[in-house]
């Protein structure tokens, strides 16, 4: 949690910030879609709740310069891949016929990677008295955003452009016994 809060107390900050540059750039007769993220620690009490129109998120991102984020995109010698060429595999994993391609079961847990329809999805089941599940749903339409820059990084601005144009959809969900993640896209202005 104490790594997520400064990014996205930033992005909070960037979006109060930002109206003035975001009405520039939005169509009017379009209804704005909206990216939620709430991080709730019942051990700590800490709660976060962000809430961020895609149209502002899209427009501050070429502005901001920080960590690994250069204008809206992310240069692939910045992420650790462990040696992972990230661009190609991303590639490869659209172009996939549909069905469940790892599985991986553990003492510790069950990880599942498969991909349905227009989705990549990772599921991780931990076992034991933690219980923490993970879900993953990355559209592929996402992938094709973010594999639309140039070869050596990943269009994060085109990502956000493109989960403005998807449905309403719960993108992550994280469960333990003591916290809980989700993110996801509505058109709701507030949360659930």
């Amino acid at each position: 949690m104490k790594r997520i809060v400064p990014g996205l107390l930033i992005l909070a900050l960037a979006v109060a910030l930002a109206p003035r540059l975001a009405a520039q750039t939005a169509p009017a007769a379009k209804a704005d879609r909206w990216l939620h993220v709430k991080v709730e620690d019942s051990k700590n009490g800490e709660k976060v709740r962000v809430n961020v129109p895609l149209r502002v998120a899209e427009a501050i991102l070429p502005a901001l310069n920080i960590d690994v984020i250069k204008n809206g995109r992310i240069r692939m010698e910045e992420i650790h891949t462990h040696g992972v060429d990230l661009r190609a595999v991303l590639e490869a994993v659209r172009t996939l016929d549909d069905g469940e391609f790892v599985t991986v079961e553990s003492q510790e847990e069950t990880v599942r990677v498969s991909k349905e329809g227009r989705f990549l999805l990772a599921h991780i089941q931990a076992r034991g008295d933690k219980g923490e599940q993970v879900a993953v749903k990355v559209p592929l339409a996402l992938i094709d955003a973010l594999l639309s820059g140039e070869k050596d990084e990943l269009n994060i601005t085109a990502a956000i452009r493109a989960l403005n144009e998807l449905g309403d959809e719960v993108y992550v969900a994280v469960t333990s016994r003591d916290e809980t993640v989700r993110i996801w896209v509505d058109s709701k202005k507030s949360m659930e």
